[in-house]
């Protein structure tokens, strides 16, 4: 909007000259273009865009309540249940942090966008093929806009597959695979060239929707049409045969193309921004790495629908037995993405919403029954555990400690911290420099170049990789060695907040590094301090070539 090309992806304010490259997609772009365009027809640009960065995140929540909703009716008929998944929803903490005002990250779409997906392939098995088709399209949607939902995207197809093996109504299942396939695969690279042109359509990047995956989708989909037909599917066996081949040759499609990518979408981390960057994001972390609150909050939610789902799949009538069976197979793999990736948590709670409800009603049906009043009381009551909100709170209050006034204070500190640099009134000071180019850590990057006219070297977005690796190296560094990383990277001063996570990171990783002197009241002769306004607590250093 402000000029910037379609196809250029970088962010000019971060490593300048050359830009810091995003895995960024236009896709998340547009609807917030659109919001500011709408506003500016009543208000100024600044408040055009605070009022996309809040109806935003709102409206697509909205779209997830509908979506939910929706699942709900269709797997279950009952509107009673759609309506207690809504009300599960709205207080759900492990999706609702996804779309809290300001939060124009990609996750809250990733979660409705893999939503819709799992819908339109829940209705495709009673509705036929053409829901498959927009199931496709939905998924390669989300796909362009993060490679984080390629674990849905496979087993959806593993779903249509399972289906198509159990032979039922086999012709109409392989229909419904072979059509989801082809959609995601043409869809997906419609989209690429749409949002990335040439050339960079053709870079097969690991972490985003690239020729690193594509071939592998057309390969699957190309030996499954040709499998299916040269093999049979009048036996078990042999259509066990033609999802093999389809499978074995997908996965040999991607070895060969993109073997770059076989240790995961960030292989390309420079070693230390691996070790003291990476090994640092906690939501990129398993549960088994997290803090014990976080650890409650991950698992319990996609627990109780893993168990609904399964009773209800156990009880269902024979018409929708196939319903909650795919139903099943998208909660299991959500749910194992989401202990081993945390952020991943959002779509695993929305889709056990379903199972969670039935199991809700199912115990509270079963408690109004009891024929002694207080026996229906507690009952009833004790029903509240089986929400994921109850479990949590059941589960914080016989594991997690009670916090005294030393822990609150902390937490408090923490919060204080955490704000002290990152906003526009703490940083009127820095802006006042500017517009010129600071060596900031990672974490108050963006904020410099959100509320400042100044350009920073790298922030946390992983293929800035140079700007990335000399930050860190610098800052662990000697102070001899760490002067000709800072004057080379052209910064003219140099910038960070006392207290926060990423300093603590630095000082342990080199007690005698760069950052480590700085903290002790020591900078090196080649950094001159510069006086800030009062009341304003970063810290701030002119680099002397």
């Amino acid at each position: 909007m402000a000029g910037q090309p379609w196809f250029d992806m970088s962010q000019h304010r971060i490593f300048p000259p050359a830009g810091g490259p995003m895995h960024w997609s236009r896709i998340v772009d547009l609807p917030l273009a659109a919001m500011i365009a709408l506003a500016r027809l009543f208000t100024d640009q600044a408040n055009a865009e605070r009022i996309a960065c809040v109806t935003v995140p709102l409206l697509t929540l909205l779209g997830l309540f509908l979506t939910i909703h929706a699942m709900i009716v269709h797997v279950t008929g009952q509107r009673v249940l759609a309506v207690m998944g809504s009300i599960m929803l709205a207080v759900s903490m492990g999706i609702g942090i996804q779309f809290l005002p300001m939060r124009v990250d990609h996750h809250g779409w990733q979660i409705l966008l893999g939503a819709v997906a799992s819908l339109l392939a829940l209705r495709s098995l009673s509705r036929g093929v053409g829901e498959a088709a927009l199931a496709g399209f939905v998924m390669a949607l989300s796909l362009a806009v993060a490679i984080e939902s390629l674990p849905l995207a496979v087993t959806i197809a593993a779903g249509y597959a399972l289906l198509y093996l159990r032979g039922r109504t086999r012709t109409m299942d392989f229909a419904l695979l072979i059509t989801y396939l082809t959609s995601l695969t043409v869809s997906g690279t419609a989209l690429l060239l749409v949002t990335r042109g040439l050339p960079g359509a053709i870079t097969p990047w690991c972490d985003a929707l690239s020729p690193a995956y594509l071939p592998a989708m057309a390969v699957t989909t190309t030996t499954l049409l040709l499998g299916e037909r040269l093999v049979g599917s009048n036996a078990a066996r042999r259509r066990l045969l033609a999802l093999g081949l389809a499978g074995a040759a997908g996965a040999l499609m991607f070895a060969a193309s993109a073997p770059q990518c076989l240790a995961g979408p960030f292989s390309a981390l420079d070693p230390i921004v691996y070790r003291y960057w990476y090994l640092n994001v906690g939501e990129g972390m398993p549960v088994w790495r997290q803090p014990i609150d976080v650890a409650i909050l991950v698992p319990l939610p996609g627990a109780l629908g893993l168990l609904g789902t399964s009773m209800a799949l156990a009880y269902a009538p024979r018409e929708q037995r196939d319903t909650w069976l795919m139903l099943l197979v998208l909660q299991v793999a959500t749910f194992a993405v989401s202990l081993t990736v945390i952020r991943a948590m959002g779509l695993a709670h929305a889709l056990a919403l379903p199972g969670t409800a039935w199991l809700f009603m199912s115990a509270f049906s079963s408690a109004m029954r009891r024929a002694i009043p207080p026996t229906r009381v507690v009952l009833g009551l004790s029903c509240f555990a089986l929400t994921p909100i109850g479990a949590e709170a059941v589960a914080y209050t016989l594991v997690v400690p009670a916090s005294d006034a030393a822990d609150e204070a902390a937490h408090a500190r923490k919060w204080q911290i955490k704000y002290a640099c990152t906003t526009q009134t703490t940083l009127k000071g820095l802006d006042a420099l500017g517009p010129t180019v600071i060596f900031a850590p990672l974490d108050i990057g963006p904020d410099i170049v959100i509320y400042t006219r100044n350009s920073v070297i790298a922030t946390g977005h992983h293929r800035n990789r140079d700007g990335m690796r000399a930050v860190i190296s610098a800052f662990i560094a000697a102070p001899d060695e760490a002067r000709a990383i800072v004057t080379g990277t052209g910064a003219r001063y140099l910038a960070y907040c006392e207290g926060q996570r990423e300093i603590g990171n630095y000082i342990k990783a080199n007690p005698h590094g760069l950052m480590a002197q700085i903290e002790r009241g020591r900078p090196p002769a080649w950094l001159e301090p510069v006086a800030m306004p009062r009341g304003e607590a970063i810290k701030v250093y002119r680099v002397i070539n």
